[in-house]
């Protein structure tokens, strides 16, 4: 019994450093067992995005659950099932079931770079450093392979209109369009745009990105979903370079993600010395 409750410990503690990793994880939990045979209440287990599974709740029901919890994660949204499934559940029935599980999904936020020339290169890198979850997409294969990008967590080769058309894209993704022509913007763009992105930004100059926004806005797009395109993109610093440039977009991803204001700190927080 010492060594099941220890076990637990190491499995929350698993999840727990998870989390801090910024890793995209879930923690499986028993909350209601009923039926002789039943995995245990409170019996546990890690399931991570990339495969991973620590723990078992032990029997023939590892699979079943298993499925539905990757599936949560692919989501990233927290969710109950109840086991025995059925396509028609009553009341009646959900009294029941054998066993519920509560799946609680932490997911980091997921940057999706559409183009990985210079500055979608250094966008990607210390975006990476930056606590989020990174995918490259490009058409091109000498720009989007893993020699080019070896410290991100996903690089998709791939036209970009059927890539972004099957992309998962959630309340935690941040998408930023650096293509390499505004041909590619107005595609990448029309795919995302609609979608419930925390952000969506598009490089380009003035006249470049007011091509795009018109060339969407004739076609169709409601103007409320083209207002909430990010461009220009990033922070004012004067950004010069592909570093410079990165620089300011990751720094406007990370004010979005935490509510910041952008502006300077000693605006905000000003110090005194003469009071």
């Amino acid at each position: 019994m010492a060594d099941e409750r220890t076990f637990q410990v190491d499995l929350l503690q698993a999840f727990i450093q998870a989390v801090n990793r910024n890793e995209a994880v879930a923690l499986v939990t028993v909350v209601k067992s009923q039926a002789e045979g039943a995995p245990p209440q409170s019996a546990k287990m890690v399931v991570w995005g990339d495969g991973r599974v620590l723990g078992s709740l032990g029997g023939d029901f590892d699979p079943a659950v298993l499925e539905d919890a990757r599936q949560a994660l692919a989501l990233g949204a927290s969710q109950s099932f109840i086991y025995p499934k059925a396509s028609v559940r009553t009341r009646r029935m959900e009294e029941m079931a054998s066993f519920e599980v509560y799946v609680e999904v932490v997911q980091p936020p997921t940057l999706l770079v559409v183009g990985g020339g210079h500055v979608g290169g250094s966008v990607a890198r210390l975006a990476k450093v930056a606590g989020f979850q990174v995918v490259v997409l490009d058409d091109r294969p000498d720009f989007a392979n893993r020699e080019h990008f070896p410290e991100v967590d996903q690089v998709i080769c791939e036209d970009f209109t059927s890539a972004l058309q099957k992309f998962p894209i959630s309340e935690t993704t941040y998408i930023v369009v650096v293509t390499r022509g505004h041909k590619h913007d107005e595609a990448a763009l029309r795919e995302v745009v609609g979608s419930p992105a925390a952000y969506v930004g598009m490089i380009g100059s003035r006249r470049r990105a007011g091509t795009v926004l018109k060339l969407l806005r004739d076609s169709g797009v409601p103007k409320e979903a083209l207002e909430r395109v990010r461009t220009p993109i990033g922070l004012d610093i004067h950004a010069e370079t592909p570093e410079e440039i990165a620089v300011s977009i990751v720094a406007e991803l990370i004010m979005t993600r935490n509510g910041g204001t952008g502006r300077p700190l000693s605006q905000v927080e000003r110090i005194s010395f003469l009071d």
